[in-house]
């Protein structure tokens, strides 16, 4: 807190600096709880179906930065095909990178927006950090 006494910061920097501070702190709470989840998973599966691969580590953008985690592969034995169970308990791609409430609100920003690059510079302004688009909405185009 004497940071914020001797600093001369403005309250923007203050607010700016805040916001920062709480996504780090989101961010790994978020890790953990997606971790903590998978290992969950990994104990409940049906381990006669999904034999337990190896970890594979994957970066999600999010509205708290880019979170990395390392979570289960697994072999579907009855499909033949590899997986991730804690994606398809989430409802979610991990091969896209981008949570879904990050996509949302990039696509909402696109939309509603008067141009894609508008878009872009408003999420970064608003996340943090310029985020990366897997199906160009926030592109440069426009």
């Amino acid at each position: 807190m004497q940071q914020f006494i001797t600093g001369g910061q403005t309250l923007k920097e203050l607010e700016m600096e805040l916001f920062s501070m709480l996504q780090e702190t989101y961010g790994g709470m978020f890790q953990q709880i997606l971790e903590w989840l998978d290992e969950e998973i990994a104990k409940q599966r049906d381990k006669k179906r999904y034999y337990l691969k190896d970890k594979r580590t994957v970066r999600i953008q999010t509205l708290f930065g880019e979170v990395e985690i390392r979570r289960n592969y697994y072999l579907d034995r009855e499909k033949g095909v590899y997986t991730c169970l804690l994606d398809h308990f989430l409802g979610f791609d991990g091969a896209k990178g981008m949570s879904p409430l990050l996509e949302e609100t990039a696509i909402e920003l696109a939309v509603t927006g008067p141009s894609y690059r508008q878009a872009a510079e408003a999420l970064e302004k608003m996340v943090g950090y310029a985020v990366d688009s897997a199906d160009g909405s926030t592109g440069d185009s426009g």
